[in-house]
């Protein structure tokens, strides 16, 4: 059995309006078949995302849909809350803060249990703080140079993700975050933008934005930002960039996109 795909959405994914995105993301799950559980731990507003989603979800046509909302350690142990996670065709965390989201699940046996799952072909999507939570090195705040980096549940190992990337004027932090990690892709998300990653390493891009590409591999040369107190900014060369929206595909493991149409040499 293949491993299942990632959904990453940017924000605003029309949970309350188009539902586009979220419709994609149940056919994905199976469907009218479809089990779909959904994390609220990293939401602020849990009763409100509760409704939402269990709406959202239900009229999109799954079958069923189950909504979870640990604050701890301790409640991500829920047995319940893990017989939900080994029915589910699909789990998808909501907005909010990817810190608290981490600190609440992260280290887990949900955590332990939702890395199997998608092994074995659970499908993972998330919005917002549940998109950026997927990477294992993880944007948890901060603006521009100033980027704060922490653990997070390490679905992506090689993609740090970011999101409300142009609402939010986030790609330098983006590039920052590369930057200390040259090695890593950064994926930015617009909002109303989804990223859907398939197990053979094809990334594809659905929605009404775009999402940004930050490719640190053929950095010639870079110098951080000045820490002694100094005006000295941040300096680089030879970093690619891309800009990629509804229909364009990109090769993770060529490293390389793909305008509608065109399919990778590899």
């Amino acid at each position: 059995m293949s491993r299942g795909a990632l959904f990453l959405v940017g924000g605003k994914d029309g949970r309350n309006e188009d539902r586009v995105l979220i419709d994609r993301f149940a056919r994905l799950c199976g469907g009218a078949a479809a089990t779909v559980l959904v994390i609220t731990s990293a939401s602020q507003e849990p009763e409100r995302h509760r409704r939402e989603y269990s709406a959202a979800f239900l009229e999109s046509g799954v079958c069923r849909v189950s909504i979870f909302h640990a604050e701890g350690h301790a409640a991500a142990e829920d047995p319940e809350l893990l017989a939900s996670l080994d029915r589910a065709d699909g789990v998808y965390f909501t907005g909010g803060g990817q810190r608290r989201l981490v600190a609440a699940m992260g280290g887990t046996r949900f955590d332990e249990r939702l890395r199997a799952r998608h092994r074995e072909g659970l499908h993972i999507g998330g919005t917002s703080a549940g998109a950026s939570a997927m990477s294992a090195v993880m944007i948890a705040e901060g603006d521009g140079d100033a980027v704060e980096l922490a653990t997070g549940f390490g679905l992506l190992e090689q993609i740090i993700v970011d999101q409300h990337l142009r609402q939010r004027v986030r790609l330098s932090r983006l590039i920052t975050a590369v930057l200390r990690n040259p090695a890593m892709l950064g994926f930015g998300l617009d909002e109303g933008t989804a990223v859907e990653i398939d197990a053979a390493g094809s990334a594809a891009v659905h929605g009404a934005g775009g999402l940004t590409i930050v490719d640190g591999s053929r950095l010639v040369d870079s110098r951080p930002v000045a820490t002694d107190g100094s005006a000295r900014p941040l300096a680089f060369a030879g970093m690619r960039l891309h800009v990629l929206t509804e229909g364009w595909r990109y090769d993770l493991a060529a490293r390389e996109a793909m305008p509608p149409g065109r399919e990778s040499a590899g």
